[in-house]
């Protein structure tokens, strides 16, 4: 462990921080991946869900929520089919326009919120542990510049 630490010191912030971004978000979904089995759902649904109620307050359109993913139509279209089979969510052509698919979340998908929020309150404490909310405000700032940076790339 003391060479890798030596090792990391001797890298750039640019590179140490690209890097970690990688390492922390394959660690983190690991143990998700793990807390979630029970319900027999992945990260990737998961994120799909928070993504639609904490974003939209109507059901969302495939296409709107692959734009606040970052992702493509077709990667949430298949994660959602995936959650329409468990039963958290419900894929359901838009009223005005039939080429439009909603997506709706389901008493389960609330069920699973409710189930879920005092465990996810407490990862969240433990993931944050130590981090002061100035260096959280600061990590906030950096990570909406990299995402901005990003989306420019695109």
């Amino acid at each position: 462990m003391e060479q890798m630490q030596e090792m990391l010191d001797g890298m750039d912030d640019k590179t140490f921080v690209f890097g970690s971004l990688f390492v922390t978000a394959n660690l983190l979904e690991t143990l998700l991946d793990r807390a979630f089995a029970s319900y027999g759902i992945t990260v990737k649904q998961w994120l799909l869900l928070i993504t639609i109620t904490s974003l939209f307050r109507e059901p969302p359109s495939v296409k709107q929520v692959a734009g606040a993913m970052g992702t493509s139509h077709q990667n949430v279209k298949q994660v959602a089919l995936n959650l329409e089979k468990r039963g958290y969510l419900r894929l359901v052509k838009d009223a005005k326009d039939a080429r439009v698919t909603r997506l709706v979340t389901t008493n389960a998908c609330r069920a699973f919120g409710e189930e879920t929020s005092q465990a996810g309150d407490t990862f969240m404490e433990e993931v944050f542990g130590g981090v002061g909310a100035e260096d959280l405000r600061g990590a906030r700032t950096a990570l909406l510049s990299l995402w901005q940076n990003a989306l420019k790339m695109k």
